[in-house]
């Protein structure tokens, strides 16, 4: 007798919720899958693979249990693929061959145990407390106010695709089917091409737009991403945001909030853009300060780590000499 869409989502659930309470993940930036597949000793190999997406082996008198992952993948891809050949190795089930076209493209009717390793692979990378503490962090505390534009940075903050995120929220009933609707008919593309792409270095690329409720947080983007941040500032009042380093990549300019305006002490925004292909690893710790004075007498201030993410390749020496 076939499982019902209702089985196979509390199958995949639970799958998900008990691997998660394995592991200590602060829920505030994206879960590490990676982690968790290597952690679970099943050897992790990034190799190009063609159409493959990915492959799950499983375990052998001869051999540990392994996940192939297509090196050539986006990063959102290789990560939902190495969740969902995870849910093969959880599931015990035989190996398995993922195309591209099967896991991104719906062209294919899949059989159970593939639409649990979907739903599962959904399940763990956005859980619910994830989504909430994102939202909250960008400022979303009305879920009414779900937007595209809030959509793609949750995404981004995930590590998930566009669509991934507006179908998850779908299936949390987190947003309503006529917002689905309206979300789903969206592009990141659109965003790019508002904000302007030029600074991007391919169109798998992302902008990400920091502001003030980012304070505290970690980001990750990849090389080629470009990160925008924007503070207000009153340079007329004598304070500025300070301790800029100045290094290659790291672009800064002052903006009036309404530039038509010709009022004398009017307010603007500090924006600070960083290229990511010529920054590393980067914790940037501004002060809302007057210059000459100590960092002890800034009256505001503003930190954010960046982690450059770099996509693998072959196996971690780690799991070739264990």
């Amino acid at each position: 007798m076939a499982l019902s869409k209702a089985v196979i989502i509390k199958i995949a659930t639970a799958e998900a919720s008990r691997l998660l309470n394995e592991f200590e993940f602060s829920y505030t930036e994206p879960i590490d899958i990676f982690k968790i597949i290597e952690e679970k000793q099943i050897v992790l190999n990034f190799q190009k693979l063609d159409s493959l997406a990915g492959a799950y082996l499983p375990e052998s008198p001869s051999r540990l249990p392994g996940i192939l992952i297509n090196e050539n993948l986006p990063l959102t891809r290789q990560r939902y693929t190495a969740a969902h050949e995870l849910c093969h190795f959880i599931r015990k089930d035989s190996t398995s061959f993922d195309t591209s076209s099967e896991l991104f493209m719906n062209e294919y009717k899949r059989d159970e145990k593939e639409q649990i390793a979907e739903e599962f692979a959904s399940n763990i990378l956005m859980p619910r407390r994830l989504i909430n503490n994102i939202l909250e962090q960008i400022g979303v505390t009305n879920r009414d106010k779900i937007n595209p534009l809030s959509v793609y940075e949750l995404s981004l903050r995930m590590d998930t695709s566009y669509q991934a995120s507006v179908n998850r929220l779908a299936s949390l009933r987190m947003i309503k089917p006529k917002t689905y609707r309206e979300l789903a008919s969206v592009s990141p593309k659109t965003f790019k091409n508002i904000y302007g792409k030029e600074g991007l270095k391919t169109s798998w690329n992302n902008i990400w737009n920091i502001a003030e409720q980012d304070n505290g947080n970690i980001i990750y983007p990849l090389p080629g991403d470009e990160v925008r941040i924007q503070l207000k500032e009153n340079p007329s009042t004598g304070y500025k945001w300070v301790n800029i380093p100045e290094k290659d990549g790291i672009t800064t300019y002052w903006k009036s909030i309404n530039e038509n305006a010709e009022v004398i002490g009017a307010g603007g925004m500090r924006h600070i853009d960083l290229k990511i292909r010529e920054i590393e690893e980067i914790t940037l710790e501004l002060f809302y300060n007057r210059p000459w004075l100590p960092k002890s007498k800034a009256i505001n201030n503003f930190n954010i780590k960046i982690v450059i993410q770099r996509k693998r390749h072959g196996i971690k020496l780690e799991q070739l000499i264990a």
